[in-house]
């Protein structure tokens, strides 16, 4: 009976395309194998039947099972029909095939488009990973183009043979404290507990990953640190916002690099839920490695810089009565820092320490204008701003870093002389 249903789905072994005229006959689809499993099919290998150019059309490809498929012509489109049994997380394994450049789409019942993975050219691989499916129909599509090689070749081009690609989809169950698609938005988003590491994928082109954090058992003297691991070949960018939604930060990560943000804390507007809402992208997608998220608590140290204070606007002030801020850098950071005004005229000096991971710069900015910059190369050399400040005028130092390097501590030591003649 098993090899039965083996010889069924895996007949009519090679690429033979079949062109369908205008007064042609429907073609149907091919039936699915009655399997014995569940619906899966894991192991099975077979090729490719055309005519598969359309949904109408579609070949049947039952979960675990693996095609051995081809784009020819370049003009060419196969449609694959899944039929998921059991609510679950989708994934999806197209390889990389030379000359071609692959794309693989997701689509529901009525035909709309849910997801894409069009991740590069020629020789990538593509796939989703971690969609949320419910029982019902759901078509993958291929399709692809050939690369065209630049310059004017000596002899006349020969045909390259046209080779295959494999394409594998399963549905499981995620594993516990990993994400649940769809949550794109704040009303999916995931639960995020502070201290308990989570994970999440970048499953394919322009996912979103929204993670709901319950801040209310920080006390006001509580920061958080966020630490997103890394992905090879993927940039992060995370956004933090509060409980009704309004940005408080946003920082970008250089590609295949962790992002952190470190001594948040925590935003609470009156009258706003208890929480704060993550959201994660990353550019290009890999849906074959997970990133992995955690958040911790730590109590907030008197002279330490608290984030968020990426721009002048919400910069971090400091005291008049201390001239010394012990902060953090990491890469994509910006770090803004207000110092306390005066009703007298003065000149002020800010050193920027810097540590031997991070090559840092600093901008001196009184009353929106920039009056000195500081932007000596290399990394642990040291940055020192000096610029008059009016009476009562508003001074802010901005702290950048070049991308690359680790993450750091440095130190702003602020100092004030007289007023230049």
């Amino acid at each position: 009976m098993a090899v039965a249903m083996v010889v069924s789905f895996s007949a009519c072994g090679g690429k033979k395309k079949q062109q369908r005229s205008g007064d042609a006959a429907p073609v149907e689809p091919i039936s699915a194998p009655n399997l014995p499993d569940g619906g899966t099919s894991k192991g099975i290998k077979a090729d490719e039947v055309e005519p598969n150019d359309g949904d109408d059309v579609a070949m049947v490809l039952p979960l675990g099972a693996t095609i051995h498929g081809r784009i020819e012509p370049e003009t060419d489109v196969d449609y694959y029909r899944i039929e998921v049994t059991a609510a679950g997380a989708l994934s999806a394994d197209l390889s990389a095939v030379d000359g071609v450049d692959l794309t693989l789409e997701l689509l529901d019942s009525s035909g709309t488009s849910l997801a894409k993975s069009d991740r590069g050219a020629a020789k990538t691989r593509e796939g989703f990973s971690n969609f949320g499916v419910t029982p019902g129909r759901y078509s993958v599509v291929v399709r692809g183009k050939k690369v065209v090689t630049k310059g004017k070749p000596k002899k006349p081009p020969v045909a390259a043979p046209v080779l295959p690609y494999d394409l594998t989809v399963n549905v499981s169950t995620p594993p516990a404290n990993a994400e649940h698609e769809p949550d794109d938005d704040r009303g999916t988003a995931n639960d995020l507990i502070v201290g308990v590491a989570a994970s999440g994928f970048i499953g394919w082109t322009n996912d979103v990953d929204v993670w709901k954090l319950s801040v209310e058992t920080l006390s006001a003297k509580n920061s958080v640190d966020i630490e997103i691991g890394a992905v090879e070949g993927v940039a992060f960018t995370l956004e933090v916002a509060d409980g009704v939604g309004q940005v408080l930060v946003t920082r970008k990560a250089p590609k295949g690099a962790g992002l952190v943000m470190r001594g948040l804390v925590p935003v609470l507007p009156a009258g706003a839920p208890p929480f704060h809402y993550l959201t994660i992208k990353g550019s290009p997608s890999n849906p074959e490695t997970p990133y992995s998220l955690r958040v911790l608590a730590k109590p907030t140290e008197n002279d330490a810089e608290a984030e968020p204070n990426d721009t002048p606007e919400k910069a971090m002030p400091i005291p008049a009565d201390r001239t010394v801020v012990h902060a953090q850098w990491s890469p994509g950071d910006i770090d803004c820092f207000a110092i306390a005004p005066d009703p007298a005229a003065r000149t002020i000096t800010v050193v920027i320490e810097t540590p031997q991971e991070a090559d840092l710069s600093a901008e001196l900015i009184v009353d929106g204008k920039t009056v000195s910059k500081s932007e000596l190369k290399g990394k642990g050399t040291h940055e020192k701003v000096t610029g008059p400040v009016p009476a009562n005028g508003h001074a802010v130092v901005r702290v950048r870093g070049a991308d690359g390097g680790g993450e750091g501590q440095y130190d702003v030591k602020v100092s004030e002389g007289p007023a230049a003649p």
